[in-house]
């Protein structure tokens, strides 16, 4: 074999590498993808230093996406967490999420709910797309967040805790309510969109009852 051809073989392999390279590059580029997530977690504690009506609803604000519910109907309604059962109710300020018992003897509130977007998810305005109801940002003396509360991002909305309520002891006690939400817009073609965690944290002292506005701080990453 003369030299001439030697190197046309070369050539030849080494182009046959170089296609076969960068058509498995970009076929990785193109499938690498990871579905997008909501989780939405509540946790309400305290709960069990007091007492209650035969009937007991606590509210919370309800994740939404694109001016709709992250959650449909279906999946929020009647799932059981302890001797609470998570009910969607229409306020004023619109639909809510309630948690419901009928015993006098209250207790801790712990629940979680998870959504996965195969096709990703964006994100255009965390604060539109987070948790409702929206409400102009408020001071909250209540916030146990250390965060200073940005009027760029950061909004109030709404926890309801019956007035029904009593404590079981005279000194009082505090109910804490803590939601996280969770937001990833997901992996698209090896690309990395973003994560947002939306906060609410509060301690409500004896008597603080009802619709209590409360700080929803908003941060980028988990």
């Amino acid at each position: 074999m003369t030299t001439i051809n030697v190197r046309k073989v070369f050539v030849s392999i080494t182009v046959i590498i170089l296609v076969f390279f960068v058509a498995w590059y970009f076929s990785i580029m193109y499938f690498n993808n990871s579905p997008g997530l909501y989780r939405y977690t509540v946790d309400i504690r305290g709960l069990e230093d007091f007492t209650s009506g035969s009937v007991t609803d606590i509210l919370v604000p309800l994740p939404q996406r694109n001016g709709q519910p992250v959650f449909s109907d279906d999946e929020l309604q009647y799932k059981r967490f302890g001797n609470w059962t998570s009910l969607i109710v229409v306020t004023k300020d619109g639909k809510m999420l309630s948690f419901r018992t009928t015993g006098r003897n209250l207790t801790p509130i712990h629940a979680e709910f998870s959504k996965k977007y195969r096709d990703g998810t964006v994100i255009r305005n965390i604060t539109q797309e987070s948790l409702t109801p929206v409400l102009p940002l408020v001071h909250s003396e209540y916030s146990m967040l250390k965060a200073v509360p940005d009027p760029a991002r950061d909004y109030s909305s709404i926890v309801y805790i019956p007035d029904t309520i009593r404590p079981l002891h005279s000194a009082g006690g505090t109910i804490s309510v803590s939601l996280d939400l969770i937001a990833i817009e997901g992996m698209q073609h090896s690309v990395n969109g973003k994560v947002y965690t939306v906060q609410v944290s509060e301690r409500f002292p004896p008597a603080v009852y009802n619709a209590i506005p409360v700080l929803v701080h908003i941060s980028e990453g988990v």
